[in-house]
């Protein structure tokens, strides 16, 4: 069994080093989590910055279609409203027409305009003519302003003196149409006379297909807003209101007497499905947890290293190189207010014969057992460590109140330890052990004072012929 290594408790950590393999639990994870953070972060905002170049890339692509749909609809609503202004010419040139003259110059304006429904007058804005008259005499007689649908635009004609979009709307004679209607003023003996309108309906699915919505909404949920030409305050034409959280793309439409809204968003959203799965995405992810684990290994292993400088390889306990730099730290702790401790210089006493005797592989085991022996006889804490040869060194934390009964005692305990029998193959083995003790602060307050003084009175005990302990005795002293 492994003796039970020491663990100093001023810096966290023993000669043995980490403990385990690098894989396992260590301060040496806290750096490789700092790297993975650090490659995490890089990692995702680079991807967010992507996804921002993509955002933009998309919603400009969004915009160019809305823009030819708005260029289609504008082209065809404006070049319809120049039909009607040649209508509204011919009746103001011959103050008023006949009803063969409103037939026929009908007919001939609406030739190859399938989008248009019907075009009519309306004097004193009563619909008495209207063109193809098949299928919308249900119109003939419709008061415009009188009608609560169509009154709104009518009114916002008459205040503008213009040609205004109203709708769409559902037609009495049936079917979803826009409107426009254009206000005609004469002149009665000089006087402007509100004369009343030339009107025109247009078929409303049809003109938006002939914009192109049937292929904006494959892929896009299209939302139009501005009722009667309302613009962004007037009530959904198609569509419900997009959440501005939604990031919509936004394009006006400018239309006679007002505008409308166009706003769309990609159906699947903005960004592709498996954005965050992206090939190069994950790539930047494993190279972070690679570097991770490198740092971890790396500094694992230079941790281990630097331990290991300080462990006797044979019995794994602290060498004399780290018992000093413990002595040195024990030592200054105590003149900052710390405890004092007792300082110990052991000796082998008959280890030799073993190894003359038994070989030398029979000499290590022997201090191998010795060695956890006196590792467990000490508490959590206190330091034993070898020296070299059959010697070691033992540091107990003196507590409060304790004297050199106390110490003695403790002696006494590794001493117990040592000459217990060992079991080394076919034989059992016994040595013995002198032990020599320098106090701090008592005997002396420096690293090298106190390792002679422990070791001048080991020597003692060994030469002394009693118990095997031997405490400082003061005319041995060097000057401190």
């Amino acid at each position: 069994m492994a003796p039970r290594l020491f663990h100093d408790p001023d810096d966290g950590s023993g000669p043995e080093g980490p403990r385990g393999g690098w894989l396992l639990p260590g301060s040496h994870w806290w750096a490789a989590l700092a790297v993975l953070a650090l490659g995490l972060y890089f990692s995702f905002n680079t991807l967010q910055t992507e996804r921002g170049r993509d955002l933009s890339r998309r919603q400009a692509e969004v915009q160019a279609d809305l823009s030819d749909f708005r260029a289609r609809l504008e082209t065809d609503l404006y070049a319809s409203v120049a039909l009607v202004r040649g209508l509204a010419v011919q009746v103001l040139l011959n103050e008023g027409i006949t009803d063969a003259e409103f037939q026929a110059i009908a007919e001939e304006l609406l030739r190859g305009q399938p989008h248009i429904n019907n075009l009519s007058l309306a004097p004193g804005f009563v619909l008495t003519d209207i063109y193809p008259l098949a299928g919308n005499e249900a119109a003939l007689g419709l008061d415009l302003l009188a009608d609560p649908v169509q009154k709104h635009a009518v009114f916002q004609a008459i205040r503008l003196d213009e040609p205004v979009l109203g709708g769409p709307f559902e037609a009495v004679q049936g079917g979803t149409v826009l409107a426009v209607r254009i206000p005609l003023w004469v002149d009665v003996d000089g006087v402007p006379r509100l004369w009343g309108a030339v009107s025109m309906t247009l078929d409303h699915e049809r003109m938006l297909r002939r914009a192109g919505i049937g292929k904006l909404e494959k892929s896009l949920q299209l939302s139009i807003i501005g009722r009667d030409a309302l613009g962004p305050g007037g009530e959904p034409i198609r569509g419900e209101r997009i959440p501005v959280a939604a990031n919509a793309v936004k394009v006006p439409v400018f239309l006679p007497g007002g505008s409308w809204l166009l706003s769309a968003v990609p159906r699947e959203g903005w960004h592709e499905p498996g954005t965050w799965l992206s090939p190069l995405f994950l790539v930047r992810l494993g190279l972070s947890l690679l570097a991770s684990l490198a740092i971890a290994r790396i500094l694992h292993d230079r941790r281990r290293i630097k331990h290991l400088a300080g462990v006797d390889a044979l019995t794994r306990l602290p060498n004399r190189r780290w018992a000093l730099r413990h002595l040195d730290r024990m030592i200054a702790r105590g003149q900052r207010g710390g405890p004092g401790f007792a300082l110990m210089s052991l000796d082998l006493d008959g280890f030799k014969p073993v190894n003359d005797t038994h070989g030398h592989a029979a000499g290590d085991r022997l201090l191998s057992e010795l060695a956890r022996r006196l590792a467990d006889a000490v508490r959590p804490g206190d330091m034993v460590a070898r020296m070299g040869g059959d010697e070691f060194l033992v540091l107990v934390t003196m507590p409060p109140g304790t004297d050199d009964d106390w110490v003695q005692a403790m002696a006494a305990r590794l001493r117990e330890a040592i000459r217990q029998p060992v079991p080394i193959g076919d034989h059992w083995m016994m040595v013995g052990t002198s032990i020599g003790i320098a106090r701090f602060p008592a005997d002396g307050s420096r690293a090298e004072v106190l390792l002679h003084l422990a070791d001048a009175a080991m020597y003692r005990a060994k030469q002394g012929g009693g118990p095997g302990i031997a405490f400082h005795a003061p005319a041995l002293a060097p000057a401190d």
